[in-house]
């Protein structure tokens, strides 16, 4: 089942990029900025509170499969050129450590903003950060999904932004704690999603160029489903 679902994305994106070269009469282009779905211009990700201490925590997801992810969701954003915000929490203050370096080292030209409140719509900086790139769809990744995403998402929400949560980004202790706060969310209006879900979205813009090619990272969009998204299908 797993190696079947395999090709056919393998297939889907292959078909994608040739098309991307040839689209042909049926094609209808859409504007990127005003488009109802995601795209390279009208879209930000937020990535919160990836540290150590919080990491450690997190028991619905494995470790290793978490990191992959949003090192997948943080390439995606890259190569489709979507504005990265890094936030942390208790760096300044020594309670934390900053960022793992399996993703700052993904984020080396990305400004991080660190908090004392646990609620990243609480600091002006964030909201600023935000604001200043005049996109109104707003990717939320972090932990605690209880904590700080969640009180992130319902504030976005209600400050006129159409918020994203990527439930495969997220973490909590307890696997019930982190589907609580993901329904929580989703009540208040926000919409859940899936990292590879953001970039096939994006993707479907079939005269970007990153499709199989990407002066990023090597072999575009579908380099990263080959390194993130398959060797992992099925397994969380």
């Amino acid at each position: 089942m797993i190696n079947s679902i395999i090709t056919l994305v393998v297939t889907v994106l292959f078909t994608i990029s040739a098309f991307a070269q040839n689209p042909g009469d049926n094609f209808i282009p859409k504007d990127p900025k005003f488009d109802n779905l995601l795209t390279s211009e009208n879209t930000v990700l937020l990535v919160i509170d990836f540290q150590e201490e919080m990491l450690g925590v997190v028991k619905n997801m494995d470790r290793d499969i978490l990191i992959n992810n949003t090192q997948a969701i943080i390439k995606t954003a890259q190569i489709f050129d979507i504005p990265i915000i890094e936030s942390t929490i208790g760096v300044g203050l020594g309670a934390n450590k900053p960022t793992i370096p399996e993703l700052k080292n993904l984020m080396k030209e990305v400004k991080n903003i660190d908090r004392i409140t646990l609620n990243a719509w609480q600091n002006k900086e964030v909201i600023s950060a935000v604001e200043k790139t005049g996109r109104k769809k707003l990717i939320i990744t972090g932990l605690w999904t209880s904590g700080c995403p969640t009180y992130t998402a319902l504030d976005a929400i209600k400050a006129g932004y159409e918020v994203y949560v990527l439930t495969d980004v997220m973490g909590d202790a307890t696997t019930d704690a982190h589907n609580r706060a993901i329904d929580r969310m989703v009540q208040a209006g926000a919409i859940p999603f899936t990292w590879e879900g953001v970039g096939a979205e994006i993707l479907r813009v079939y005269t970007n160029p990153n499709a199989m090619k990407s002066d990023k990272f090597e072999g575009g969009f579908v380099g990263i489903m080959k390194e993130h998204f398959y060797p992992f299908a099925g397994k969380y």
